[in-house]
Protein backbone atom coordinates (compact mmCIF):
# COMPACT_ATOMS: atom_id res chain seq x y z
CA UNK A 1 0.00 0.00 0.00
CA UNK A 2 1.35 3.76 -0.83
CA UNK A 3 1.99 6.26 1.69
CA UNK A 4 -0.83 8.11 0.02
CA UNK A 5 -3.16 5.21 0.42
CA UNK A 6 -2.60 5.21 4.24
CA UNK A 7 -3.11 8.22 4.82
CA UNK A 8 -6.28 8.22 3.35
CA UNK A 9 -7.31 5.86 5.07
CA UNK A 10 -6.43 7.20 8.39
CA UNK A 11 -9.47 8.26 10.29
CA UNK A 12 -10.37 12.14 10.59
CA UNK A 13 -9.10 13.48 13.78
CA UNK A 14 -11.74 15.01 16.38
CA UNK A 15 -12.18 18.95 16.52
CA UNK A 16 -10.45 19.53 19.99
CA UNK A 17 -13.06 21.34 22.59
CA UNK A 18 -12.81 24.45 23.13
CA UNK A 19 -13.55 24.86 26.94
CA UNK A 20 -17.07 24.69 28.99
CA UNK A 21 -20.16 24.55 27.23
CA UNK A 22 -23.03 26.94 29.31
CA UNK A 23 -24.47 23.69 30.47
CA UNK A 24 -21.31 22.78 31.81
CA UNK A 25 -20.63 26.05 33.26
CA UNK A 26 -24.16 26.71 35.26
CA UNK A 27 -23.74 22.89 36.47
CA UNK A 28 -20.38 23.84 38.36
CA UNK A 29 -21.49 27.52 38.90
CA UNK A 30 -24.75 25.62 40.70
CA UNK A 31 -22.80 23.01 42.55
CA UNK A 32 -20.15 25.79 44.14
CA UNK A 33 -23.11 27.72 45.21
CA UNK A 34 -24.02 24.50 46.88
CA UNK A 35 -20.71 24.49 48.45
CA UNK A 36 -20.53 28.02 49.23
CA UNK A 37 -24.24 27.72 50.93
CA UNK A 38 -23.34 24.75 53.39
CA UNK A 39 -20.04 26.38 54.69
CA UNK A 40 -21.29 29.42 54.83
CA UNK A 41 -24.30 28.66 57.48
CA UNK A 42 -22.39 27.16 59.71
CA UNK A 43 -19.58 29.82 59.93
CA UNK A 44 -22.81 32.03 60.38
CA UNK A 45 -23.74 30.76 63.45
CA UNK A 46 -20.37 30.26 64.99
CA UNK A 47 -20.30 33.83 64.58
CA UNK A 48 -23.59 34.23 66.49
CA UNK A 49 -22.72 32.11 69.44
CA UNK A 50 -19.45 34.22 69.51
CA UNK A 51 -20.75 37.48 69.48
CA UNK A 52 -23.45 36.16 72.46
CA UNK A 53 -20.78 34.53 74.35
CA UNK A 54 -18.64 38.05 74.25
CA UNK A 55 -21.68 39.85 75.18
CA UNK A 56 -22.42 37.50 78.17
CA UNK A 57 -18.99 37.78 79.45
CA UNK A 58 -19.40 41.20 79.30
CA UNK A 59 -22.51 41.60 81.51
CA UNK A 60 -20.96 38.95 84.06
CA UNK A 61 -18.21 41.92 84.29
CA UNK A 62 -20.69 44.61 84.46
CA UNK A 63 -22.48 42.69 87.46
CA UNK A 64 -19.30 42.32 89.21
CA UNK A 65 -18.39 45.92 88.79
CA UNK A 66 -21.70 47.32 89.92
CA UNK A 67 -21.15 45.06 93.35
CA UNK A 68 -17.41 46.80 93.53
CA UNK A 69 -19.17 50.10 92.83
CA UNK A 70 -21.50 49.30 95.50
CA UNK A 71 -19.11 48.69 97.82
CA UNK A 72 -16.63 51.28 97.30
CA UNK A 73 -19.03 53.87 99.09
CA UNK A 74 -18.91 55.03 102.97
CA UNK A 75 -22.55 53.60 102.34
CA UNK A 76 -23.57 51.36 99.90
CA UNK A 77 -25.46 52.33 97.04
CA UNK A 78 -26.05 51.38 93.24
CA UNK A 79 -25.24 53.99 90.88
CA UNK A 80 -28.06 55.68 88.42
CA UNK A 81 -28.30 54.87 84.90
CA UNK A 82 -26.75 57.69 82.42
CA UNK A 83 -29.55 59.51 80.89
CA UNK A 84 -27.51 61.83 78.62
CA UNK A 85 -25.39 59.26 76.82
CA UNK A 86 -21.89 60.99 78.48
CA UNK A 87 -21.42 56.88 80.59
CA UNK A 88 -21.94 58.65 83.61
CA UNK A 89 -24.73 58.68 86.20
CA UNK A 90 -27.53 61.00 86.02
CA UNK A 91 -28.03 62.11 89.81
CA UNK A 92 -30.73 64.57 91.52
CA UNK A 93 -30.21 65.75 94.97
CA UNK A 94 -33.57 63.43 95.41
CA UNK A 95 -32.58 60.43 93.65
CA UNK A 96 -32.00 59.40 89.75
CA UNK A 97 -32.62 61.65 87.15
CA UNK A 98 -34.70 58.52 85.78
CA UNK A 99 -34.55 54.41 86.97
CA UNK A 100 -33.68 53.61 83.19
CA UNK A 101 -31.29 54.02 80.55
CA UNK A 102 -27.94 53.57 79.24
CA UNK A 103 -24.93 52.39 81.37
CA UNK A 104 -22.95 54.32 83.15
CA UNK A 105 -19.66 52.81 81.87
CA UNK A 106 -17.37 55.05 82.47
CA UNK A 107 -19.02 55.31 86.27
CA UNK A 108 -17.83 51.52 86.20
CA UNK A 109 -14.78 51.56 84.09
CA UNK A 110 -15.83 49.43 81.50
CA UNK A 111 -16.79 49.38 77.73
CA UNK A 112 -19.82 50.72 76.78
CA UNK A 113 -21.25 48.20 74.12
CA UNK A 114 -22.39 45.00 73.46
CA UNK A 115 -20.81 42.54 70.73
CA UNK A 116 -22.99 44.14 67.94
CA UNK A 117 -21.82 47.63 68.74
CA UNK A 118 -24.94 48.87 70.83
CA UNK A 119 -24.60 50.17 74.58
CA UNK A 120 -26.31 48.26 77.04
CA UNK A 121 -29.24 49.15 79.08
CA UNK A 122 -29.22 49.63 82.80
CA UNK A 123 -31.92 49.49 85.20
CA UNK A 124 -32.20 50.13 88.97
CA UNK A 125 -34.53 50.04 92.36
CA UNK A 126 -34.87 53.83 93.61
CA UNK A 127 -34.41 51.38 97.18
CA UNK A 128 -30.99 50.68 96.18
CA UNK A 129 -29.65 53.43 94.38
CA UNK A 130 -30.36 56.16 96.87
CA UNK A 131 -26.99 58.17 97.94
CA UNK A 132 -27.70 57.78 101.97
CA UNK A 133 -27.12 53.83 101.18
CA UNK A 134 -28.96 50.34 101.30
CA UNK A 135 -29.55 48.81 104.59
CA UNK A 136 -30.06 44.94 104.85
CA UNK A 137 -33.84 44.96 105.16
CA UNK A 138 -33.76 46.59 101.35
CA UNK A 139 -35.69 44.73 98.59
CA UNK A 140 -35.83 46.28 94.97
CA UNK A 141 -38.75 46.49 92.98
CA UNK A 142 -37.78 44.18 89.83
CA UNK A 143 -38.78 41.18 88.28
CA UNK A 144 -37.54 38.44 85.60
CA UNK A 145 -40.39 36.51 83.90
CA UNK A 146 -40.01 33.37 81.83
CA UNK A 147 -42.62 34.52 79.48
CA UNK A 148 -44.60 37.92 78.60
CA UNK A 149 -47.39 38.02 80.78
CA UNK A 150 -45.12 36.82 84.03
CA UNK A 151 -47.19 34.19 85.13
CA UNK A 152 -43.73 32.48 85.50
CA UNK A 153 -41.46 34.62 88.08
CA UNK A 154 -37.70 33.69 87.50
CA UNK A 155 -36.36 36.44 90.19
CA UNK A 156 -38.24 38.79 92.12
CA UNK A 157 -37.10 42.21 94.27
CA UNK A 158 -34.24 42.62 92.37
CA UNK A 159 -31.81 46.03 92.88
CA UNK A 160 -30.34 45.62 89.18
CA UNK A 161 -31.02 44.60 85.92
CA UNK A 162 -28.41 45.45 83.22
CA UNK A 163 -29.70 43.91 79.36
CA UNK A 164 -28.37 44.12 75.97
CA UNK A 165 -30.94 43.75 72.45
CA UNK A 166 -28.80 40.89 70.93
CA UNK A 167 -28.62 40.73 67.61
CA UNK A 168 -31.44 42.12 66.04
CA UNK A 169 -30.85 45.46 67.88
CA UNK A 170 -34.46 45.45 69.36
CA UNK A 171 -35.36 45.20 72.69
CA UNK A 172 -38.35 42.56 72.95
CA UNK A 173 -41.75 42.82 74.34
CA UNK A 174 -41.49 44.29 78.10
CA UNK A 175 -37.72 44.70 77.73
CA UNK A 176 -38.42 47.84 75.56
CA UNK A 177 -40.92 49.73 78.27
CA UNK A 178 -38.60 51.80 79.64
CA UNK A 179 -42.11 52.25 82.92
CA UNK A 180 -42.41 48.29 82.96
CA UNK A 181 -40.60 46.46 86.49
CA UNK A 182 -40.76 43.23 84.60
CA UNK A 183 -38.35 41.91 82.08
CA UNK A 184 -38.39 38.85 79.92
CA UNK A 185 -35.66 36.29 79.52
CA UNK A 186 -38.18 35.16 76.50
CA UNK A 187 -41.91 35.91 74.55
CA UNK A 188 -43.45 34.79 71.96
CA UNK A 189 -41.32 36.08 69.28
CA UNK A 190 -39.54 33.42 67.43
CA UNK A 191 -36.58 36.26 67.16
CA UNK A 192 -35.83 37.09 70.44
CA UNK A 193 -32.69 37.41 71.46
CA UNK A 194 -32.69 39.31 74.52
CA UNK A 195 -29.26 38.86 77.28
CA UNK A 196 -30.27 39.73 80.53
CA UNK A 197 -28.32 39.74 83.84
CA UNK A 198 -29.54 40.44 87.56
CA UNK A 199 -28.03 40.45 90.73
CA UNK A 200 -30.31 39.21 93.97
CA UNK A 201 -30.96 41.43 96.75
CA UNK A 202 -29.47 39.10 99.01
CA UNK A 203 -26.40 38.46 96.61
CA UNK A 204 -25.91 42.04 96.74
CA UNK A 205 -25.76 42.51 100.23
CA UNK A 206 -23.93 39.26 101.01
CA UNK A 207 -21.24 41.12 99.22
CA UNK A 208 -21.76 44.13 101.05
CA UNK A 209 -21.30 42.72 104.79
CA UNK A 210 -18.19 40.43 103.58
CA UNK A 211 -16.77 44.22 102.27
CA UNK A 212 -17.32 45.51 105.41
CA UNK A 213 -19.82 48.12 104.34
CA UNK A 214 -22.64 46.51 106.06
CA UNK A 215 -24.62 46.49 108.58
Amino acid sequence: MSHAQKESSSPPLSPKRGGFTLIELAVVLFLVSLLLGGLLLPLAAQQDAKMNGETRRSLEEIREALMGYAAMQAKPFLPCPDADGDGKENRTPVGCAQLEGDLPWRDLGLGQQDAWGRRFRYRVSAAFADSQGFQLATTGDLRICGNTDCTLIIADKLPLVVFSAGKNGAFEEKNADANDKDFSLRDASIDFDDLLVWIPSAVLISRMLVAGRLP
